[in-house]
């Protein structure tokens, strides 16, 4: 990692004590410190790994090539990283006929890139491109183009070789930021979520390839959440979407 490296355990252990050193109950905030990072860590984890099972595929790798890799079968590595297939009734949720027609535009740029999958980077271009949606102002605002967008590395078409899907498949992550745009479209009372809360939840995923190259054009997630902020005349903190902790039921011995 050009003279970097990653924090080792004992780095994370001194990051939470440093944290909660001065706290009433260091242990407790401490073990609270702990999960949220190691809730981070672990999304983090598995969207590095997303990021280039889907890399890989756009290269024209096999899901048994992959499955080799992580010591499994193609049919497990799929069903891990591998999109869902679209839903027969189209998209669920309930969509302005912008955001709707953004969604069926992310389509469109998928397969235009050699891709056979929709992720969190061909609705981000949707986005841009659909015209007099909200989405498409505050991200024009912020500098975002579809020129800057295709230049990044993260846009790259696929293979020539790999064969065109007749169904495209959802990526987990993008499948996770519609569901964050309804929850989104609820609390501001909106009947029908439009481009606005699409991009909400798009910047609401962490690991998101959506953010990486928004980071990659000088956007941060707190720019893009700010500027539609302005625009709806909410608080920034009404688009955001609290994570959720993992729980874990501990039975006791009898």
């Amino acid at each position: 990692m050009s003279g970097a490296r990653l924090p080792s355990l004992d780095d994370l252990v001194a990051h939470v004590q440093a944290r909660a050193s001065v706290d009433e109950q260091p242990q407790l905030t401490q073990l609270r410190i702990a999960i949220e990072i190691g809730l981070e860590l672990s999304g983090s984890g598995d969207a590095l790994v997303e990021r280039f099972v889907s890399e890989a595929r756009a290269a024209g790798l096999s899901w048994a090539q992959i499955g080799e890799q992580f010591g499994t079968s193609k049919q497990a590595a799929q069903k891990r990283y591998g999109p869902e297939p679209v839903y027969e009734g189209g998209w669920p949720g309930r969509w302005s006929p912008r955001a709707h027609d953004a969604l069926n535009r992310a389509g469109e740029e998928a397969r235009r890139l050699g891709h056979d999958y929709v992720g969190t980077e061909h609705a981000l271009l949707a986005l841009l491109a659909t015209e007099a949606g909200l989405a498409a102002h505050v991200l024009a605002d912020l500098g975002v183009t579809r020129e800057g967008m295709l230049a990044t590395s993260c846009m790259k078409p696929g293979s020539p070789t790999q064969p065109q899907e007749d169904c495209l498949g959802v990526m987990p992550r993008l499948k996770q930021a519609l569901e964050h745009a309804c929850r989104i479209a609820d609390r501001l009372g909106a009947g029908t979520a439009d481009t606005q809360h699409v991009l909400a939840g798009v910047v609401a995923v962490p690991g998101a390839m959506a953010i990486e190259i928004l980071k990659r054009l000088g956007v941060r997630v707190e720019d893009v959440r700010a500027a539609l902020a302005a625009e709806l005349d909410v608080e920034p903190d009404r688009l955001a979407v609290a994570r959720r902790r993992r729980r874990r039921l501990l039975a006791k011995a009898s």
